[in-house]
C-alpha cells in the first residue's frame, strides 16, 4: 500500500466514495456496519484494492460477530432490570437509614451485638467508629445510582475516580461530548470540545466550563447534584451515633437515714432531747466545714426549682457510694424558711438580778427565758437559745415542736466600760423591736430573732447521678407515692431546733483566729449569717490599734434567711446519716448501657437533600440523549464521511515534521490556535445519524 500523502487545507475536500450511489447529492452515504456478512468467506483472504483512501479495509471473519443465545439472554435480562434496580436502590436505602435515625431519636434503641463484641462504655469510642463506618457504607450504597448517573454525565474526574474505585471499572462514559454538539447548531469551539472529550477534564475544568456557560444544562445539573452528593455524604454518616445512658437495674432495698419515733424527744427519758443534743457539736462542725471551708460532707443536695419549697433536706443513703448512679423512694423534708425580729410583751425594763425574765413572743407563741448567764462581760453578744431549756411553747409549756431557732442579741447601754486593751464593738439595733433588761449595775437593750423552717414531709423519688448530689424529683402527675415512713413528722421537725443548738460555740470558733475579740458575737458561721459575710470577714483584727471602736450592723432579713437555710441543710446531715436510725426503702441501681442516638439537624438536612436527589435521579433517568456516550463506536460513526480526520492528521503531521515538541499537548494547542474562530458542529443526515464538520 503506498504511503498516504497530505494536501494543503485550501485544496482539501471531503473524500467521496467512487460508486454510482454517490453521484446524486440527495442520496445519503450509507455504510453497512456488517459488510463481511455479505462476502463469501472464500474471498476473505484476497487483498483489498489499492486506493489512497483508507475507507476500504479488509473484511473481518463473520464468526467474530456471532454471539451465543444464552449470553444474549443474560445481557438482555440485566439491561431490563438494571434501571429499575438502580432507581429502587436509592430510595430504599435512604428511607431505611433516615427512618432508623428518626426512630432512635424518639425512642431508646440499645446497641446489641449478640455477644460478638462487648458493648460497654469503655469501648464507646470503638463502637462509635464502627457505627460511623457502617453508616458510610449504607450512604455509599444509597448514592450508587447517583454516582452512576454522574459518571454518565461526566460531572468531574473526581466523581469518575470515586466510581472507578467503588465498582472497579475502567471505562469512562460521557454524554456531554455529543450533548454539547447536538444542542449548539452554530458549533462549538475546538478547545471546548477538546476539553470535554479529555479524561483529564477535572473539577477545576468543570467549574470553569460552568462559569463560562460552555456546557449543557444537564452538565450544570450534574455539578449541582455533585455538590449535594458531597454534602449528604459528609453529613448523613454523622447523623447516627451511639451514646451511653443509665438504665434501671433490679429492684432492691436501700438503707437510708431515718428519724424514728422517740428518737429526738423521748418523753420517757429524764432528759427528753439528750440523745439528739449530744450530736449538736458534730452538726455545727459539719455546717462550718461546708459553709466556711466549702468542703462537702457526704452527699450534697441539688438546688430545687420546685416552686413550693425553697430547699430540701434529704435522708442520706448509707450503702451507696457517691459515684453510684441510683434512684429510690424516700420521705424528704421540704422547707420554706423565714426569719423575722420578734415582738415581745416586755414593754418596760425587767431586772434579772434576782430572777430570770421570760419574754413572750407574740407572733410565735413562744416563751424565751432571759437569764444572767446570757450576758457576757463585753459590750455586746449574740447566742442561740437552747430549745430544751430556754424556749417553751407558750400554750403547753412543752418543748416547741415547730423546729424554730431563737437568737438572742444584746447591746450594753450603760454600766459597761470599754477596754483600752481590746477592740470595742457595738451592735447597731436601731429600728429593731427591742426590750430592756436591767442588772445591778448594767442596762442592756436586747432583740430576739426567730427563724422557722416551715417543714413539709413528702415522699419523693431521689436520684444520684454519680456526682454525689441528691436530686429530688418533682411530684408525679398521675399518681402519688406511698409514704415510706422513714421520717416521723413530730420528731423530724423538732430535730431542726436541736441541730442548731451548738451553732454559737462550735460552728467555727473565733477564739483562735486573728479576730478573737469578737467571740461574744458568735461563731464564724453565725457571724457570717447575722452580720453579712463581707462585713464579718472585714472587721479589724489583732493588728488594729488597742481600743479601736467598731459598729456592727445586722444583715437584711432576706440574707439571714438564706444563710439559715444553708445552716439547717448542713446540720441535719449528722442526724439523717444513720445517727438516729435506719430505714429500708425501694430503689434501683442504674447501669450504663450503650444506645443509638441521632443528630436531628443532620438528619433534617440529609432528608431534604435526599428528597432533592430523588427528584433529580428520576429526571436523569428520562433525560434526552441518554446512551449517546463517548465511545469508540459513537465517535467512529460521527467522523465517518467527515473531513476532520484527514485535516487534523495532516496538521498534526506538519507540526511534528517541523519540530519535536517536549510536550505532546503543545501540538494540540498549536492546532487549536491555527483553527482560530472555526468551530466544530454536528450535521444530521437524512437517516438521523450525525457527522462532524468544521466551519
Amino acid at each position: 500500500m503506498p504511503e498516504p500523502s497530505y494536501f494543503p487545507l485550501d485544496v482539501l475536500e471531503s473524500p467521496a466514495p467512487k460508486s454510482p450511489a454517490s453521484s446524486s447529492p440527495k442520496q445519503p452515504l450509507i455504510c453497512d456496519p456488517y459488510p463481511t456478512l455479505l462476502v463469501d468467506t472464500s474471498t476473505a483472504s484476497e487483498d483489498p484494492p489499492e486506493s489512497g483512501s483508507s475507507m476500504y479495509l479488509a473484511p473481518l471473519r463473520p464468526q467474530l460477530y456471532q454471539r451465543g443465545p444464552s449470553a444474549k439472554d443474560r445481557q438482555s435480562i440485566w439491561r431490563v432490570i438494571r434501571t429499575p434496580l438502580q432507581m429502587a436502590l436509592f430510595p430504599l436505602a435512604a428511607i431505611g437509614y433516615l427512618a432508623f435515625c428518626y426512630t432512635v431519636h424518639r425512642k431508646v434503641v440499645p446497641v446489641i451485638t449478640y455477644g460478638i463484641f462487648s458493648v460497654t462504655p469503655q469501648y464507646l469510642a470503638i463502637i462509635k467508629g464502627a457505627i460511623t463506618s457502617i453508616s458510610i457504607i449504607v450512604i455509599s450504597i444509597a448514592l450508587y445510582p447517583i454516582y452512576d448517573i454522574l459518571n454518565s454525565l461526566k460531572v468531574s474526574q473526581a466523581e469518575y475516580t470515586r466510581r472507578e474505585l467503588l465498582h472497579n471499572r475502567g471505562t469512562f462514559q460521557s454524554e456531554e461530548f455529543f450533548r454539547v454538539l447536538s444542542s449548539r447548531s452554530h458549533g462549538v469551539p475546538l478547545e471546548t470540545i477538546n476539553h470535554i472529550s479529555s479524561p483529564s477534564f477535572g473539577t477545576i475544568d468543570a467549574m470553569i466550563a460552568f462559569w463560562r456557560r460552555t456546557c449543557s444544562n444537564h452538565y450544570s445539573m450534574g455539578l449541582v447534584v455533585s455538590l449535594l452528593v458531597w454534602i449528604v455524604a459528609t453529613l448523613a454518616p454523622g447523623a447516627l451515633s451511639v451514646n451511653s445512658v443509665l438504665a434501671d437495674g433490679e429492684m432492691m432495698a436501700f438503707a437510708i437515714g431515718a428519724v424514728p419515733p422517740q428518737s429526738v424527744l423521748n418523753a420517757s427519758a429524764s432528759s427528753p432531747g439528750f440523745n439528739a443534743s449530744s450530736n449538736s457539736d458534730m452538726a455545727a462542725s459539719i455546717t462550718w466545714a461546708e459553709m466556711q471551708l466549702g468542703v462537702q460532707y457526704s452527699f450534697g443536695i441539688v438546688n430545687t426549682s420546685d416552686p413550693d419549697y425553697a430547699a430540701y433536706i434529704v435522708p442520706i443513703p448509707l450503702d451507696i457510694a457517691s459515684t453510684t448512679s441510683a434512684r429510690w423512694l424516700t420521705d424528704v423534708i421540704g422547707i420554706n424558711p423565714s426569719c423575722s425580729w420578734a415582738l415581745t410583751n416586755m414593754t418596760r425594763p425587767f431586772n434579772i438580778s434576782n430572777s430570770d425574765a421570760t419574754a413572750f413572743l407574740l407572733d410565735f407563741n413562744l416563751d424565751v427565758k432571759v437569764k444572767d448567764g446570757d450576758i457576757s462581760d463585753n459590750m455586746a453578744f449574740a447566742s442561740v437559745k437552747s430549745p430544751l431549756s430556754d424556749v417553751r411553747n407558750h400554750t403547753t409549756q412543752a418543748t416547741p415542736i415547730d423546729g424554730s431557732t431563737v437568737f438572742l442579741l444584746g447591746q450594753c447601754l450603760s454600766g459597761c466600760s470599754p477596754s483600752p486593751m481590746y477592740i470595742n464593738f457595738t451592735l447597731d439595733l436601731a429600728g429593731l423591736p427591742t426590750f430592756t433588761i436591767e442588772m445591778s449595775d448594767q442596762t442592756w437593750s436586747m432583740a430576739i430573732l426567730v427563724c422557722t423552717p416551715n417543714v413539709t414531709i413528702e415522699t419523693r423519688e431521689v436520684r444520684n447521678e454519680g456526682h454525689g448530689l441528691l436530686d429530688v424529683q418533682p411530684r408525679p402527675m398521675a399518681r402519688q407515692f406511698a409514704q415510706q415512713g422513714n421520717l416521723h413528722p413530730v420528731q423530724t421537725i423538732s430535730l431542726l431546733s436541736i441541730a442548731t443548738l451548738s451553732l454559737t460555740e462550735s460552728a467555727g470558733s473565733m477564739t483562735w483566729t486573728d479576730r478573737g475579740d469578737y467571740w461574744p458575737l458568735g461563731s464564724q458561721v453565725q457571724g457570717a449569717v447575722l452580720y453579712g459575710k463581707q462585713q464579718w470577714e472585714g472587721l479589724p483584727g489583732d493588728a488594729a490599734p488597742y481600743g479601736t471602736n467598731v459598729t456592727i450592723t445586722l444583715a437584711p432579713l432576706e440574707d439571714i434567711t438564706k444563710g439559715y437555710t444553708q445552716i439547717i441543710q448542713s446540720a441535719a446531715k449528722s442526724y439523717l446519716g444513720g445517727y438516729l436510725g435506719t430505714a429500708y426503702v425501694p430503689g434501683r441501681v442504674s447501669t450504663t448501657e450503650v444506645i443509638f442516638s441521632s443528630s436531628i439537624p443532620n438528619v433534617a438536612v440529609s432528608t431534604v437533600i435526599f428528597v432533592i436527589l430523588a427528584v433529580l435521579i428520576i429526571l436523569a433517568q428520562f433525560r434526552p440523549g441518554k446512551g449517546t456516550e463517548f465511545t469508540l463506536i459513537n465517535v467512529a460513526a460521527v467522523v465517518h464521511g467527515s473531513e476532520l480526520p484527514a485535516q487534523f492528521a495532516q496538521m498534526k503531521a506538519e507540526q511534528m515534521s517541523d519540530f519535536v515538541p517536549s510536550d505532546p499537548k503543545d501540538v494540540q494547542q498549536d492546532i487549536a490556535e491555527m483553527l482560530g474562530e472555526r468551530k466544530i458542529f454536528l450535521q444530521r443526515r437524512p437517516d438521523g445519524s450525525g457527522v462532524l464538520h468544521i466551519t
